[in-house]
């Protein structure tokens, strides 16, 4: 495989409607014009049932082509807000970003939280305006929403060319050249229009700039009246972008195919290449490793994405990062020190695959039927082991209680299969109300997922709020005494505590005490009075929920030669508890959630009032480069429906995590209402006699 090969690797991303997949497609064109246009609203690349009812993507979708004798490839990621965890693993396996803002729309809030996720990354991006043939597109007022919505400066490459509505080419502002496009994917270079001259002028004036303050020896030929070259200008532009100091904007119709070449030789031009790129990992004995990008190296690798179905079985796709595979080689697998055989390569092309000899660094690769990789493994040369960082994964905020209609375990495996898909969603009981839960980062994730289980496995799952994980506690130390005593003829049973209950700070759970004097309870039977009340207080006395903090001290009793055992002095502790803990003023508790919420400034009341309505404690607000950091605590009860209801309030830009923090003392009303409900379901126990 020869070094001097043109690869850029990259991924095309945005809000949901930017026209991301759009461009993908205008881009496959252009390297194979004999191919037809997806037809109206219908991607070529957003095959699924799910994204074809939503019409918009929901996963990656990995795309390889070859245009004038370069190589790209590309990933088209989602852009709605509950799937931005897989954005973030796009660009772990790429080396820069195109970022489409719709010329229609703006950058506006929605474009925020996906620049976000870029800035974070550290790569190098290119902001593409589409849709500027758009009876509402202005390409002027995006520019202004860059700057004011993005907080990050645009520097334009190039200036739309409009005549009576339509976009018949582009101003290349480093040329100072016209590209008037003919409307088959071909311009010609020509005069910049007239009436276009002062504002091409005015803008190459400040793309100059920010390229010569991006490299020192620049800025001093500059600053000495020496003209740049486009040479210099390019390099320029590509060191402001990888430090992201600046934003290139380009312009772009993918419908016509106005600036859809030029947009791939300005990724040439801005993007390193992979060999640019030094292999970061660990060793399994967990110590550095680096390793130079190049097809003589070890081989690694990572996937990127899962898929399993029942006719392909497990289809892996990975990126090179070092080194060439090639057929019926044995890779690594450093997560489980197994080894897998590759018997056939493919290269993606779109929602089909084509087999090929070989692949090298910053090439995608489909790899087919491996035994045991998942999304985010590092496949690596068994002689050259290498751990890769593993995908990032966040909080879930949002999680649904699953009831199956065929049975949890049949529901659980299929959803598992799911899960190595997409490592972002998790799939968990609840220990304190037994709940299947599953757990996700939005409600439109959550439910994709169940549409996808339901077609992909057959199995049918309902979704509903989880079960708020109620508890007791007691608030007033109390003592009762517990005697069992029952003659059945033989031997009977007999068992007598006396039990002193005592309030502890939240959080410090259960503690039990020996504070028999005298003998009046053998040694034996002690443990035996804690093992009754252990099982008694899993059931308390308001409305069934596990009593925790709390003390409980084993003071006096008395017991019978014959008749007391085991099981009578565990009958004894646990009456003793539950008289006692009548006395001791029991409350309910309620989980409280630490939530993050960032919102733009403009809805902030808003969001501060409805958290406000959730008997929420804001704790505080901080402002950020792109909006406010609200922080809160917040009853379980109350954030179960956040997710929607923020989205709703803040017209889908508003996000959040949610984490458990403590538990408090649930309102007099609202625990009378739990109490009654749980009493009517017949959900609490009484005591012993």
């Amino acid at each position: 495989m020869a070094n001097s090969r043109v690869i850029r690797t990259f991924s095309i991303i945005g809000a949901d409607g930017a026209g991301k997949t759009a461009l993908v497609e205008a881009l496959w064109r252009i390297a194979d014009p004999k191919r037809p246009p997806a037809e109206g609203s219908t991607s070529r690349l957003d095959a699924e049932p799910e994204e074809k009812k939503r019409n918009f993507t929901l996963a990656l979708h990995p795309e390889s082509f070859e245009e004038g004798g370069r190589v790209f490839h590309v990933l088209d990621c989602p852009g709605f807000a509950a799937f931005l965890t897989e954005v973030e693993w796009a660009l772990q396996v790429t080396e820069g970003a195109v970022l489409a803002l719709s010329a229609a729309d703006g950058a506006h809030h929605r474009a925020e939280r996906t620049y976000d996720v870029l800035a974070d990354s550290g790569r190098p991006a290119i902001a593409v305006v589409t849709r500027i043939d758009h009876e509402q597109a202005d390409f002027a007022r995006t520019l202004a929403d860059v700057e004011a919505s993005l907080k990050v400066k645009p520097i334009p490459v190039q200036l739309p060319i409009l005549r009576g509505g339509k976009c018949a080419g582009l101003v290349d502002l480093v040329s100072m050249k016209a590209h008037l496009h003919d409307g088959k994917g071909r311009f010609e270079e020509g005069e910049i229009p007239g009436e276009l001259a002062a504002e091409a002028e005015r803008l190459r004036t400040a793309l100059v700039e920010a390229a010569a303050e991006s490299d020192d020896a620049l800025l001093g030929k500059y600053l000495e009246g020496g003209a740049l070259t486009e040479e210099e200008i390019a390099l320029g532009l590509a060191r402001g972008a990888a430090e992201q100091r600046f934003l290139v904007v380009a312009c772009a119709c993918a419908k016509s195919g106005v600036g859809i070449r030029e947009l791939l030789d300005l990724v040439v031009r801005i993007f390193p290449g992979p060999e640019a790129r030094e292999v970061k990992g660990k060793d399994l004995a967990g110590k550095d490793v680096t390793r130079p990008a190049t097809p003589e190296a070890p081989f690694c690798g990572q996937v990127f994405k899962t898929t399993i179905d029942h006719f392909a079985g497990r289809v892996d796709y990975v990126r090179v990062f070092s080194g060439t595979l090639k057929h019926d080689a044995t890779l690594m697998n450093p997560r489980t020190r197994s080894e897998e055989r590759v018997s056939h390569l493919h290269r993606t092309d779109g929602a089909q695959t084509a087999e090929v000899p070989e692949a090298g660094p910053g090439e995608f690769v489909v790899l087919m039927k491996l035994k045991d990789a998942h999304t985010g493994d590092t496949l690596c040369d068994p002689g050259a082991p290498i751990l890769l960082p593993p995908f990032a994964q966040h909080t879930r905020p949002v999680s649904y209680a699953v009831h199956a209609k065929t049975g949890d375990d049949k529901a659980a495996a299929a959803l598992q299969k799911l899960i190595e898909e997409d490592p972002s969603l998790e799939l968990a009981r609840s220990p304190d109300t037994g709940e299947m839960l599953l757990q996700g980062m939005g409600q439109a994730h959550i439910e994709v997922t169940v549409e996808r289980v339901k077609r992909k496995h057959g199995v049918e799952v309902t979704l509903a709020p989880p079960t708020p994980a109620y508890l007791e506690t007691i608030t007033a130390p109390a003592k009762a005494q517990g005697k069992f005593k029952r003659q059945t003829g033989g031997h009977g049973q007999y068992g007598d505590a006396h039990v002193e209950l005592a309030p502890k700070p939240r959080g410090e759970g259960f503690e039990f005490e020996d504070a028999i004097v005298g003998g009046v309870v053998p040694r034996q039977f002690i443990p035996s009075v804690e093992k009754g009340i252990r099982g008694a207080l899993h059931s308390g006395p308001l409305a069934g929920y596990p009593v925790v903090d709390f003390k409980a001290s084993l003071v006096f009793g008395s017991y019978h030669d014959v008749d007391s055992s085991d099981m009578a002095f565990q009958v004894a502790g646990s009456m003793a508890f539950k008289k006692a803990v009548l006395e001791a003023r029991p409350i309910l508790l309620e989980p409280v959630m630490r939530l993050e919420v960032r919102v733009p400034e403009e809805y902030v009341g808003a969001v501060l009032g409805d958290l406000n309505s959730r008997r929420a404690k804001v704790q505080g607000m901080e402002p950020l480069a792109r909006g406010v950091l609200i922080r809160a605590l917040c009853p379980h009860a109350e954030a179960m429906t956040y997710d929607a209801d923020l989205r709703s309030l803040t017209q889908g830009v508003g996000y959040f995590t949610m984490e458990s923090s403590h538990y408090d003392p649930v309102p007099p009303p609202i625990a009378q209402k739990i109490i009654e409900r749980r009493r009517a379901e017949g959900k609490v126990k009484g005591v012993e006699e």
